[in-house]
């Protein structure tokens, strides 16, 4: 993505970029790209830390990250596209491009959310150096065939094998039929994680902890060495809420300590509930990852201050991970660097006791932590990240800009 004339840094003679800062009284400086449908930019004064502010202006080098994974991407647009539909499988599929019509400001076919879309959001068009390519089963909803199959995410992956690793996917509900499928993704497709929704589209309810459907899943993992099993919490939606809640994964990390129990969307809003009932159970084995919770950063700050707040009181910020939901929200770029600038205000601290949310809980976040239960060789991938073509595209002819917008931040 080029810089555009309202991207690139304001011509100010005699005034450095600290000082505009300081005149400015740290008025709000993201112009979140074209992000229409995310209310107002983060308020500076209260939110964000300036001096990351300013340093991401400056393109300081220092603030380049040792490793950034994003453990929630996703194509939702298959090879073939799809025959036949339910209606609530056609209303999900209609939700997540109105959603991404909403960020981008322009309308959003289903069918290019595709792979080619994946690529450009991630190694293209934003600084991402791993992404886990989340597939996608709900096969009642969907004319018998999983919307987003493993097969095509390990296809994807050979495409950029430094890049792209999967999660597959079962519906427990299917019972034998579930193991079998499993037991090909472990031995066959070499899946790097276990990616579970809750009945939605398709709307069959089943539960993690549930011994007779999903307990035989946990065990094929544990037979095949995947230790990572992730799963839709919180943001019902199109989910049924009855089953977005915790309990049922506090119960299944008590029973399988030795596997890694994922919450995607850190359950949100539930996600007090989740650090308690982790805290209460004694498990160590609990995740949270924060997928699709930018547009919570960006429109209601204090929330989302309250939510990091709960989580690294509760579950620790080694146990919290990096996700965005891309390519739902658009090119995960602007939530990098909103991340990257956010800060508790001391009044929160003070009040509730939190811990602040430091540069080195950042880096733990967006990378070190998945790198730690996925067992990858940071300076390794990252060697190979920059060896690549994604990258030299990127670097050469393709260089990110800054969210920071200093030409409205004078105007303000």
């Amino acid at each position: 993505m080029k810089q555009t004339k309202e991207s690139r840094p304001a011509k100010t003679a005699g005034i450095s970029r600290r000082q505009m800062f300081k005149l400015t009284a740290g008025a709000a400086a993201f112009s979140i790209l074209e992000r229409r449908s995310l209310a107002s930019p983060l308020p500076a004064g209260r939110f964000v830390d300036r001096v990351v502010l300013e340093r991401i202006a400056d393109k300081d080098p220092a603030m380049r990250l040792p490793i950034l994974i994003d453990l929630q991407t996703h194509v939702w647009w298959r090879a073939g596209g799809i025959r036949t539909m339910s209606q609530r499988g056609e209303t999900f599929l209609k939700t997540l491009a109105g959603t991404r019509a909403g960020v981008i400001g322009r309308p959003v076919p289903i069918a290019d959310m595709g792979r080619v879309m994946f690529m450009e959001d991630l190694f293209m068009e934003s600084e991402t150096d791993l992404a886990f390519l989340n597939s996608f089963g709900m096969k009642a909803a969907f004319d018998g065939v999983d919307l987003f199959p493993p097969r095509e995410a390990a296809l994807i992956r050979s495409m950029a094998p430094a890049r792209v690793k999967v999660l597959g996917c079962v519906d427990p509900p299917d019972g034998q039929s579930a193991a079998d499928s499993l037991t090909y993704q472990c031995e066959q497709l070499k899946i790097d994680g276990l990616k579970l929704y809750p009945p939605g589209p398709d709307m069959r309810g089943w539960r993690m902890d549930d011994e007779k459907n999903t307990y035989p899943l946990y065990e094929i993992l544990r037979k095949h060495g995947v230790k990572n099993v992730c799963v839709h919490k919180g943001l019902p939606g199109i989910f049924l809420e009855e089953y977005v809640h915790t309990m049922d994964m506090t119960r299944a990390a008590a029973d399988f300590p030795d596997l890694n129990f994922i919450a995607f969307h850190s359950a949100f809003p539930y996600e007090a509930e989740l650090a308690e009932q982790a805290k209460k159970a004694k498990v160590k084995n609990i995740y949270a990852e924060l997928g699709a919770l930018a547009s919570v950063m960006a429109s209601d700050p204090a929330r989302f201050a309250r939510l990091m707040g709960t989580l690294i009181d509760g579950l620790g910020a080694d146990h919290i991970l990096w996700g965005t939901d891309t390519p739902v929200v658009g090119p995960p770029h602007w939530q990098i660097q909103a991340f990257q600038t956010f800060t508790i205000p001391d009044e929160m601290i003070e009040k509730n006791k939190f811990q602040q949310l430091t540069a080195d809980m950042k880096r733990k976040i967006f990378g070190e932590n998945v790198a730690r239960l996925f067992n990858i060789d940071i300076k390794a991938a990252r060697k190979s990240v920059e060896g690549d073509l994604l990258y030299k595209l990127r670097e050469d002819g393709n260089p990110l800009p800054s969210t920071v917008n200093t030409e409205k931040l004078l105007k303000k």
